[in-house]
């Protein structure tokens, strides 16, 4: 097998080295695509030394964002080579065209990586959808989120510190936007509810509701009722319902005590019931992993379930939960119920659904 990288960031690079140290000899890294490259190397600034290379039969994209991204699988998929990805933006976006352009031109097209770092959550629902029906799926998929409210329940800094810490770490970008305002857990609750539905799900309506406003107040009023809040991703196979927002559980609970930048997500299925995946959800090696493992797969020409792309829509409804909200010019409360308007109001600062 002989592949090409696009991108030697955190991902492009975990994967290199994993492919160099894990003795895999059958994969030869080609080319790497990057924006400086060096005289005589593999490193390349140009994506035609790699799109125009025919023995090059495997994409690694690792850019991230949309654009090149898109345009690069694309130009991959169209020259006959596989496809392998990191990127949830890409993926979420453009799901249906990346899926049907695979089937057209019979390549392999693996996203293992874009969703759970080195869990391997997208292969387990591939699996367990040769012989059960994925129900539904609760959990938390994003780990600078996850750190960030592990630090403000156990120690006493305030939101603006632990962020601060968490860009210090590499676990937040220097814009922590896509993971405070909940886009980048939409993006995998999307991929999920595809992969688990065998379908494709619209990111039209999506609601979510992110950490952005949250406070050590707010922390504090949730500690002194025995409650521990997390931003969890949650789909509804049933009511075709995707939702991506903070919840409050139980400081008892399995999930209140995920700690750090762990991933942890419940699995509902209609005959083995629930089943539960934890694990690194980000950094070089766990997510070069699971890149690595696709590339495995490819190799031993591993069944792949053909996907289809059948459009849904997310539908919501009233919610009969009890909530804790925080309006603009008032204190956080619980209050009964929320409509879905109520959510997507201005108005509101932070909304969180308790979950006892």
């Amino acid at each position: 097998m002989r592949i090409a990288i696009l991108g030697f960031g955190t991902v492009g690079k975990g994967t290199y080295d994993i492919i160099k140290e894990s003795g895999l000899s059958y994969i030869e890294v080609v080319k790497i695509l990057r924006r400086s490259k060096s005289e005589g190397s593999i490193f390349t600034d140009n994506f035609g030394d790699i799109i125009n290379d025919d023995s090059i039969d495997t994409i690694v994209e690792c850019l991230g964002g949309l654009e090149p991204a898109r345009t690069y699988i694309i130009e991959a998929m169209k020259k006959g080579k596989n496809v392998v990805t990191s990127n949830k933006l890409v993926l979420a976006s453009c799901y249906d065209e990346f899926i049907n352009l695979a089937n057209e031109k019979n390549v392999y097209f693996l996203f293992e990586a874009s969703v759970g770092g080195g869990v391997p959550i997208i292969e387990n629902l591939f699996r367990i959808g040769f012989v059960d029906e994925v129900t539904g799926f609760k959990g938390i998929v994003n780990g600078t989120t996850n750190y960030i409210l592990d630090k403000l329940t156990n120690s006493s800094a305030e939101y603006v510190d632990v962020l601060s810490d968490a860009q210090k770490f590499g676990y937040a970008e220097k814009d922590p936007s896509s993971d405070v305002d909940g886009d980048d857990a939409m993006y995998k609750s999307i991929i999920l509810a595809n992969v688990a539905s065998k379908k494709s799900y619209s990111m039209d309506s999506f609601l979510k509701l992110g950490l952005r406003n949250i406070s050590k107040a707010d922390i504090d009023f949730f500690k002194y009722h025995n409650l521990v809040c997390k931003l969890i991703a949650e789909y509804d196979a049933a009511h075709s319902r995707i939702l991506v927002m903070p919840e409050l559980f139980n400081r008892n609970a399995i999930i209140a005590n995920v700690p750090l930048n762990n991933n942890f997500i419940e699995v509902y299925c209609k005959t083995e019931g629930k089943l539960l995946f934890m694990g690194q959800g980000a950094g070089s090696y766990p997510t070069g992993h699971s890149v690595v493992q696709d590339l495995v797969r490819i190799e031993q020409n591993a069944v792949v379930p053909t996907l289809t792309t059948e459009k849904v829509y997310i539908s919501y409804s009233d919610f009969s939960n009890r909530f804790y909200i925080k309006r603009k010019g008032c204190n956080g409360e619980f209050i009964d119920g929320m409509s879905e308007n109520d959510l997507r109001s201005e108005d509101l600062l932070f909304a969180a659904k308790v979950n006892l």
